[in-house]
């Protein structure tokens, strides 16, 4: 217990330290130069990395957490430098060269943590290449298929040569994942008519093959999800196309289906004994899954059939039915199976809370009384969930009709659930789901983007704050994760809130931050704790990690030489642009460019490209044509003095130079946006190009 509380501290420390820094950066302070930032950004490189070497013979447990924030904050390096020089809002080629340098350190350190980042650096860097934040790209059909192909494959093959186990699951679902994006996006390309038979295949087989051959539980379960969101994904895509009877009677026998197949293989498979911690774990999810699945396509199943049925529509009809077919029969049924039951509550739970809002508040408030009742009574842990998520639900609807602030219903709501996760615990039975809805009500009603800032306000952020305080310091282990979980999403919360700058929110998590650290220091030199805790890192390439080190900083280096250069020396040019106002998570506000430039109607494919710009009367550069593609010369082109060559990434008649980013102070986006008529651009001779300032004129 006591090394637990050393382990958070320090854990929470630093998580406050690299928040503050990037938040710091993000504030893009214009009273700080560009040589200064660089100098904070390789300065705070260097101070996590000297730390970690310094700690890691003593204090491994700690030295492995500072080097773990060194390669965190060559990230946050990368993107003040791409916000200094204006470049590539969250582009793929941020997270890309983060990545490379990562992986690298994560194998030879064999650090988890470390794995686990470079896994989610490449899904970044993925994501944003697929679907870039800065610019659109219209995908080809065989062009999107073959790049999400290749990210699962990328995924799958990391997947079979993991070797330790939290990499291994992330890969593992990010496969998955992209798949799913596959899936989605088959639709407008017509691949429906022939993916969904192949991913059915691959789904089918996977589960075969954990469930009977490996028998791997982890993998059962999040294969057997990503099977569930498979198959609502193509009933709503038939739904949407077919809206008839014969096919909504079809998803009735799917739900039938899913459910009795669920059970089956649970019996026969062999893989859990409700004997260990493990197999009930297992038994709990699998269980969940096959609920979440059968409920959802028998929920919209049934309600498709009421409204196709019905003669005249009847809230009151649906609600009542919900209950007495679907509710009561499982609350009464207590030697059924368990999956049956638990499917059963979530249809008839769903059912009525399609027409909550619909139905007279007094009615609602005595089935939540009902519900609140048989919470009390119910020794089913999974009655107890999914009964107390569905209070929450009808309550939400019942106060909602009857306050006409939203944040006195989230507070009553988590006043509920609170009491709910108290009774629990006093009566011996703790139960995580009330604590966890409590937490996200409370959560929810500390945002001044949904509410004004008053005292309401100040007092439900200091509820939350107290409430993650006393639980991240607790000996129950699920209490404590769940509070970190919500730790994590309030500050990803504050980050957007309007309470303060981020530039005061730096200052105070910094200084949180280094409180907690002295703390956490205090209390275990005082007791003596955990000075040799911690898995050692096979050291024995330790040359190879100082190499990759300093090939970060010789690469930060050399990218702020190479644009301080072209800012001296490079071509000025002056081009139109229409400007959008977004944000990015790491480098704070931008404003998002396009130029007369970014459409060349003549080009087709994909590649590289060198366009001609040429100077107007008005001063204004403007395009004058193709000099060449994918480095081959076009014929057509003139040569006139004064023509520049600026260089880009072209997708169909969309071209990318690399300029399509303009970061701004905090909260400025919008009187730049209104401002902006023209942009200033330093091209290189080769053709690169940095921007330099928009202007009205």
């Amino acid at each position: 217990m006591a090394a637990r509380i050393v382990k958070t501290g320090y854990a929470l420390a630093l998580l406050c330290i690299i928040a503050g820094i990037v938040y710091f950066f993000a504030a893009n302070w214009p009273e700080m130069g560009r040589e200064a930032k660089v100098g904070i950004s390789i300065g705070m490189m260097a101070g996590f990395y000297i730390a970690s070497a310094a700690l890691s013979g003593r204090h491994r447990f700690l030295g492995r957490w500072l080097f773990f924030g060194g390669a965190v904050s060559f990230g946050v390096a990368l993107a003040l430098l791409g916000q200094i020089y204006n470049s590539h809002a969250d582009s793929y080629w941020l997270f890309l060269i983060w990545l490379v340098p990562t992986a690298l350190l994560a194998r030879l350190t064999n650090d988890q943590a470390l794995f686990v980042l470079a896994l989610l650096l490449l899904q970044l860097a993925c994501w944003f290449y697929y679907f870039p934040s800065a610019y659109h790209i219209e995908w080809g059909e065989w062009a999107s298929f073959g790049w999400l192909l290749f990210f699962v494959a990328v995924n799958g093959v990391l997947f079979a040569v993991s070797r330790s186990p939290w990499p291994a699951h992330v890969a593992y679902a990010a496969m998955h994942g992209w798949l799913l994006v596959m899936e989605v996006t088959g639709f407008s390309y017509g691949r429906d008519a022939w993916w969904p038979y192949v991913h059915a295949t691959l789904l089918a087989g996977l589960l075969y093959y954990f469930l009977s051959v490996a028998k791997q539980r982890s993998y059962v379960l999040v294969t057997s999800l990503f099977a569930g969101l498979f198959l609502l994904i193509q009933y709503i895509r038939l739904l949407v196309e077919h809206f008839e009877t014969w096919l909504l009677l079809l998803g009735l026998a799917a739900a039938a289906a899913v459910l009795y197949g669920g059970i089956v293989l649970l019996r026969r498979a062999g893989l859990f004994s409700s004997q260990t911690r493990a197999g009930k774990r297992f038994l709990a999810a699998f269980q969940a899954v096959v609920t979440l699945a059968a409920s959802a396509l028998a929920t919209a199943s049934l309600l498709g059939l009421y409204l196709l049925w019905a003669e005249s529509w009847s809230p009151y009809v649906l609600f009542f039915f919900s209950i007495a077919a679907f509710v009561l029969p499982a609350s009464f049924g207590r030697r059924w199976n368990m999956v049956v039951r638990y499917t059963l509550l979530a249809v008839g739970y769903g059912l009525g809370l399609t027409v909550a809002w619909e139905v007279s508040t007094a009615v609602v408030l005595v089935y939540a009384a009902g519900l609140a009742l048989g919470l009390v009574r119910s020794s089913d842990s999974g009655v107890h969930r999914l009964t107390t998520m569905a209070l929450t639900f009808y309550l939400a609807a019942a106060l909602g009709s009857i306050m006409d602030e939203g944040r006195f219903v989230l507070l009553a709501l988590a006043l509920c659930n609170g009491g709910l996760y108290a009774y629990g615990r006093w009566s011996g039975k703790p139960h995580l789901t009330a604590l966890v809805l409590a937490l996200g009500a409370l959560g929810i009603a500390t945002s001044m983007d949904v509410f004004a800032a008053d005292g309401t306000y100040i007092a439900a952020n200091i509820a939350m704050l107290a409430a993650l305080v006393f639980f991240l310091f607790q000996g129950r282990r699920l209490e404590r994760k769940a509070a970190w979980v919500y730790t994590v999403l309030y500050l990803v919360l504050k980050y957007y809130e309007l309470a303060w700058n981020l530039l005061h929110k730096s200052v105070s998590l910094l200084a949180a931050g280094l409180l907690l650290f002295v703390w956490a220091a205090w209390l275990e030199k005082r007791n003596g704790w955990m000075r040799d805790e911690g898995a050692r890192w096979r050291f024995g390439a330790s040359f190879l990690v100082f190499a990759v080190i300093v090939a970060q900083f010789s690469f930060a280096g050399y990218t702020f030489w190479q644009k301080e250069r072209l800012l001296q020396h490079g071509h000025v040019v002056k081009l139109e642009l229409e400007p959008v106002d977004p944000r990015s998570v790491l480098q704070g506000d931008y404003i998002r460019l396009r130029y007369d430039i970014s459409t060349v109607r003549s080009l087709d494919g994909s590649g590289r490209v060198q366009v001609v710009l040429r100077k107007g009367p008005d001063g204004v550069h403007r395009f004058a044509g193709i000099y060449a593609v994918n480095g081959e010369k076009q014929p057509g082109y003139t040569e006139q003095q004064g023509d520049i060559l600026i260089s880009g990434t072209f997708h169909g008649t969309q071209v990318v130079y690399g300029i399509e980013s303009y970061f701004v102070p905090e909260k400025t986006g919008a009187r730049w946006q209104e401002n902006a008529r023209f942009a200033y651009v330093r091209v290189s001779e080769n053709g690169d190009a940095l921007l330099e300032a928009i202007s009205a004129e």
